[in-house]
């Protein structure tokens, strides 16, 4: 299932890196998918629980805090991203392009160690 994005928020401080996106939703009209990257405590996590964790709001299975970005790819108006437990399709055809180029610098900044895969074309 195709989500339309309806608009990007970004949030980098000295503890987290983060993007949301607010997506359609049927039943409740909007609800958030977000990246985040905490970098304040990544240094006394295990090795394994590092990275980008993904979750969308509503999405409730077991180890849910384990879900870690794996691969995303930008193109054109279609965002894929893929995680350790699940895959999404989103459309930024809504979305300011100033937004999207922000995205794609925070999501460089989530990604300074290698840990997930991104095209963009």
């Amino acid at each position: 299932m195709k989500h339309k994005v309806q608009f990007i928020t970004l949030e980098e401080d000295d503890k987290d890196l983060i993007i949301g996106f607010a997506v359609e939703d049927l039943e409740t009209d909007v609800k958030s998918l977000i990246l985040l990257r905490t970098l304040f405590y990544e240094e006394l996590m295990d090795e394994e629980e590092r990275g980008v964790k993904v979750s969308l709001e509503g999405d409730d299975f077991e180890d849910e805090d384990r879900n870690t970005l794996i691969d995303i790819q930008i193109e054109g108006n279609d965002i894929a991203i893929k995680s350790t437990f699940r895959e999404y399709q989103l459309d930024i055809s809504g979305v300011d392009k100033a937004e999207i180029e922000g995205m794609i610098q925070l999501l460089k900044k989530q990604n300074y160690d290698n840990r997930f895969t991104m095209r963009v074309a």
